[in-house]
């Protein structure tokens, strides 16, 4: 018996072992090297609208991890050697994925941001007497190398308005930009995104509160500010972070679809959303209407077309759908279009255009894939005559923010904003005191990091009287009386807790409850119902669940503290939206049981 439970754990470790070989050697294929706290932000928040290449080439990487356990069981003959390989092949992982350096960072204090870290909200901002309007504009994993590093230049618009224009030479990729959402935070906050601690409701409604980014000054000085993103908008919490961070109106492809007269059915792209070619025609629509205004806007956006590895030829453009190249030099004219029809604008000729690659194609460039010096698209037009270019040797995504601020006409009588500096400054970047040791340092843990995830929306229990027992609570006002957080979508009432103070009772009761669950794949969920601090029942729900769904659980008179009881909903994998909102309540009531 004993041979044969040491027989099944090493082949289980073994498969264990080769299958997460196989998921690295697959991740490394896509998105070249990536560090285990990517990996654990993104598992956090969200790996959704995953194509089905992707979930087919991470399938047989399973299935080669499984088949490859097996071989080796049998060639080694021995649990001794079959233990020892998977081992090694483990440590092998996790050395490449850099878990023991992100163990060890945790423990060790990084003291650059006390040193470097300038705080916005310390800064004085001086406007031009008229305030310029501000486009920003994200390429997707735009690369300026596709003009020099091959035998045909495959934006040649873009290469040709970056020799036109103001442009900055030097770029440096380091840890903490290769991915979209971190690429904006650190263009727009001058710090690296390091993940969120927060889970549920708190990681629903905060999103490093206590950070200052450029948009919000922007804002805060009277600018109508305005977030564009063809996909869902609440994907990596692009939105939450948006909404934040200084962005009055924040659009993704649902609310683009409720806005504008290009049904998302008829104009998708890649990843469920719009395709790029749509979605200039709303951006310019957008535009139209934020130029007839007397406020000065700052609008942003990003495309898509270009996302890895499912890449999107869009219907504007001829060429072969699968030949990357073709989509760039799509994707370079539809940017050369909108660029010319800009020109045309009212508002152009106080208007700043900053366009950007949000951050080089992650991992290997299939393109040319043995170039390690990739550099991101970078060019300004009109920026303000009141700051000039300085030298450079280098600078990475943190210097994005000042220069941005500057190139619109603003200063702040600083150094820099954040751990960034100008590039319009003579001040080094921090690129340049440190080199590549800035990376090292950016790994390491910060206190004054850590402070920028202060909790600002945290709400208490309200407890409100509930009789007579055996009522149904049915409609969303009387349902959002009792509950701690509630947000109305889809005609329930998605809340974390229900909170009540009972009439005189000691027996045991009974929650009966309709509600409607969103789920966006066919696993199986759980929602742990939480009464009085104490598990009352785990209740599983599924893609095949009849909507709504009605369940019940049995409340324990201990569990009743001094005629109080709060119930509380977790879920349990779900994604942090999902944690933060609960359940769906379409009605309940409490019985005696």
């Amino acid at each position: 018996m004993k041979k044969l439970l040491t027989d099944i754990f090493s082949l289980v470790f073994a498969v264990f072992a080769f299958v997460f070989l196989f998921v690295f050697l697959q991740t490394y294929h896509i998105w070249g090297s990536v560090h285990i706290e990517q990996i654990l932000i993104n598992l956090n928040e969200g790996i959704d609208f995953a194509s089905d290449k992707l979930i087919w080439g991470y399938a047989i990487s399973v299935a080669l991890g499984v088949a490859t356990a097996f071989a080796f069981s049998i060639i080694l003959k021995t649990n001794k050697r079959l233990f020892v390989v998977s081992s090694t092949v483990c440590f092998f992982v996790l050395w490449q994925i850099g878990v023991f350096s992100y163990l060890l960072n945790k423990k060790i204090y990084s003291a650059i941001y006390e040193k470097e870290y300038i705080f916005p909200k310390n800064l004085t901002y001086q406007f031009p007497v008229r305030k310029k309007n501000l486009i920003v504009i994200y390429l997707e994993s735009g690369e300026e190398n596709y003009a020099t590093d091959l035998e045909t230049n495959i934006i040649p618009n873009i290469s040709r308005l970056s020799q036109n224009n103001l442009s900055f030479e030097g770029f440096h990729q380091i840890a903490y930009q290769d991915y979209t959402i971190a690429a904006m935070i650190e263009s727009m906050c001058a710090v690296p995104y390091r993940g969120s601690k927060l889970k549920g409701y708190e990681g629903y409604q905060n999103f490093l509160t206590s950070l200052v980014c450029y948009p919000e000054i922007l804002q805060q000085n009277g600018y109508e500010t305005v977030f564009i993103k063809g996909a869902d908008i609440n994907f990596a919490r692009t939105g939450l972070f948006m909404r934040a961070h200084g962005f009055g109106e924040v659009m993704g492809a649902a609310e683009l679809n409720k806005k504008y007269a290009y049904p998302l059915k008829e104009n998708k792209g890649g990843f469920g959303g719009y395709n790029d070619a749509t979605l200039y025609k709303m951006v310019k629509e957008e535009l139209s209407r934020l130029g007839q205004n007397s406020k000065p806007f700052f609008l942003s956006f990003l495309t898509l077309d270009t996302h890895a590895p499912d890449y999107f030829l869009s219907p504007a453009c001829k060429g072969n759908a699968s030949d990357k190249k073709d989509i760039e030099l799509c994707g370079d004219k539809m940017l050369a279009d909108f660029i010319s029809w800009l020109k045309t604008q009212p508002f152009y000729e106080n208007t700043t255009i900053v366009v950007l690659g949000d951050h080089p194609e992650t991992g290997i460039n299939r393109l040319y894939p043995k170039l390690r010096n990739r550099r991101i698209i970078n060019f300004i037009l009109n920026p303000s005559p009141d700051f000039q270019k300085a030298m450079h040797t280098g600078w990475t995504t943190l210097d994005v923010a000042p220069t941005v601020l500057n190139a619109a006409g603003i200063s702040f009588g600083k150094k820099g904003f954040g751990l960034g500096r100008s590039l319009f400054s003579g001040e080094q970047t921090l690129y340049e005191k440190f080199g590549r040791k800035l990376e090292t340092e950016l790994l390491k843990s910060s206190h004054v990091y850590d402070s920028f995830e202060t909790v600002k929306n945290k709400k208490s229990a309200q407890y409100h009287l509930y009789e007579p027992l055996g009522r149904q609570v049915s409609t969303q006002q009387d349902i959002e009386h009792f509950a701690t957080y509630a947000k109305n979508i889809f005609g329930a009432v998605f809340l974390d807790e229900l909170s009540f103070t009972l009439p005189q009772q000691d027996k045991d009761l009974v929650l009966n409850m309709s509600f409607k669950s969103m789920l966006s794949d066919k696993k199986k969920r759980k929602i742990k119902v939480m009464a009085g601090g104490k598990k009352a029942d785990v209740w599983e729900i599924s893609f095949k669940d009849k909507q709504p769904v009605f369940k019940s659980v049995v409340i324990k008179a201990n569990q009743i503290k001094d005629g109080k009881l709060l119930i509380h909903f977790e879920g349990e994998g779900f994604d942090i939206f999902s944690d933060g909102l609960g359940v769906g309540v379409l009605n309940f009531s409490l019985n005696e049981q």
